[in-house]
């Protein structure tokens, strides 16, 4: 009986130890782990070090049509001349033609790209009346950096090559390095040409203007003006159109000859069967 009891009251002590703990030592692990939120570890080196690509600069190519009649198509081709200085501008290429009934004006500009818009809308403000207008926008940005790098790439290869030829010593490896370089300058120049081509175009956008001014009812239409005038020029040209036939008819006056000269040939051989059945 009092083993019964002595074991009861170890159980009961171990027990109560358990339960004893300090509340403080159970939450001590807790407190180990946990990082105050101002003290958060910096990030991993790589990942504060690591760039954003820098932004590519687009490459844009411009281009426009506009056409107009004129009121004024003197004046308003100085209007035009007097804006280009101010949008960075220039006449490439200008044309004019007249005829019965309207005089034209056809233009070539080149803009820089900054000031295509603003030279388009100034050109169409001083127009009468537009008949169309066009603005095209190419985005060529992939194609120039493309022929950059390909440049720059068949430059150093050149330059590979032009050290290599410095250390041959053999005829033949200089023969064959020297059309290599031969062969590489050539695509450079093509290829830097097409290059600079394009960025003409992206620099200066291009802009063609046409216009032109009706000319007066009395200047492009005088055989309208009556019956009689009408009557009068049906006969003019009745008669300017006989007088072209009877030239013509002179004109081939050598096939008249020919075919008289058949004819007398033909006349006599049939004599000539007949008097020999």
């Amino acid at each position: 009986m009092k083993l019964f009891w002595i074991v009861t009251f170890i159980l009961a002590a171990c027990g109560g130890g358990s339960l004893d703990v300090p509340t403080s030592e159970i939450i001590n692990d807790d407190a180990i782990v946990e990082v105050p939120s101002t003290g958060q570890p910096a990030p991993f080196a790589s990942e504060s070090n690591l760039e954003e690509p820098a932004p590519v600069e687009k490459k844009i190519r411009k281009s426009g049509n506009i056409s107009f009649q004129s009121q004024d198509l003197d004046k308003d081709y100085a209007q035009i001349k007097g804006l280009l200085p101010r949008y960075k501008a220039y006449i490439e290429n200008e044309n004019q033609s007249n005829d019965q009934y309207r005089r034209n004006y056809q233009l070539s500009i080149r803009v820089e790209g900054a000031y295509f818009d603003s030279l388009l809308n100034a050109i169409s403000a001083l127009a009468w009346r537009i008949e169309y207008k066009t603005a095209n926008i190419d985005d060529v940005t992939a194609q120039y950096y493309d022929f950059k790098t390909r440049i720059e790439n068949k430059n150093a290869l050149e330059q590979r090559y032009r050290e290599l030829l410095t250390k041959a010593n053999e005829i033949k490896d200089i023969l064959e390095i020297e059309k290599n370089i031969n062969e590489v300058r050539t695509d450079i120049e093509m290829m830097q040409g097409q290059f600079n081509y394009l960025s003409s175009q992206i620099q200066y956008s291009s802009l063609n203007v046409t216009f032109y001014e009706e000319l007066p009812y009395a200047v492009n239409s005088a055989q309208k003006k009556g019956f009689g005038n009408r009557i009068l020029n049906a006969l003019s040209n009745g008669w300017n159109g006989m007088l072209t036939i009877l030239v013509g008819f002179v004109t081939i006056w050598p096939f008249y000859l020919i075919g008289f000269g058949i004819f007398l040939l033909i006349r006599f051989l049939r004599k000539k069967v007949n008097k020999n059945p």
